[in-house]
């Protein structure tokens, strides 16, 4: 797979089992505007790693963006959940196999898999400001990525730590800017 690819496209390798909106968003850089929903989990502990990461408040139905720019070796994620900005810098670790996304003070290391839908990912390393999180600690994903029966982007992004319960839980669905039509 071409090291200058998506960084999900470079781990799962060729893409023809994924839904065409699926593919778009994953083969190049665009804007992309739609609406979601965010749910967060609740307690002190996940509270501070939401707000370490920078991750946007809870809302029903709030408009989202999401700009994607290719910086160098980096694919730049720049997503505005009504007016609340959050900024990921994604990239491939060649060492891992995995996606490597870093978001605030947080580092997650992905594993996209290709399913009959779109994509599953999976959480399988992370660093809180630099500390290796432990495995039993690892917050679990149910994450996904598919198509609508609109032809639209759908994701699915979840997180849950053992113990503790839901991290941060976000859905909705996303269209290429030139493609929009109206209200939905």
């Amino acid at each position: 797979m071409d090291s200058k690819a998506d960084p999900f496209l470079q781990v799962i390798g060729a893409d023809g089992r994924l839904p065409d909106s699926v593919k778009a968003l994953h083969r190049g850089e665009g804007r992309y505007s739609g609406r979601c929903s965010i749910t967060r989990g609740r307690g002190v502990l996940i509270a501070f790693a939401l707000r370490i990461a920078g991750f946007p408040p809870e809302g029903d139905d709030l408009p989202v963006t999401l700009d994607i720019r290719k910086i160098g070796d980096c694919w730049r994620w720049d997503r505005d959940f009504a007016g609340h900005q959050t900024y990921s810098r994604i990239s491939f670790d060649p060492r891992r196999g995995y996606v490597r996304e870093q978001i605030g003070g947080l580092t997650i290391w992905l594993q996209p898999v290709a399913t009959d839908t779109g994509l599953a990912i999976e959480i399988r390393r992370l660093c809180l400001l630099g500390i290796p999180c432990p495995g039993f600690l690892l917050p679990r994903s149910a994450s996904t990525e598919g198509e609508d029966a609109q032809s639209r982007f759908r994701f699915d992004i979840s997180a849950r730590v053992p113990g503790l319960g839901l991290l941060i839980r976000y859905k909705g669905w996303l269209i290429p800017d030139h493609a929009r039509r109206g209200p939905d």
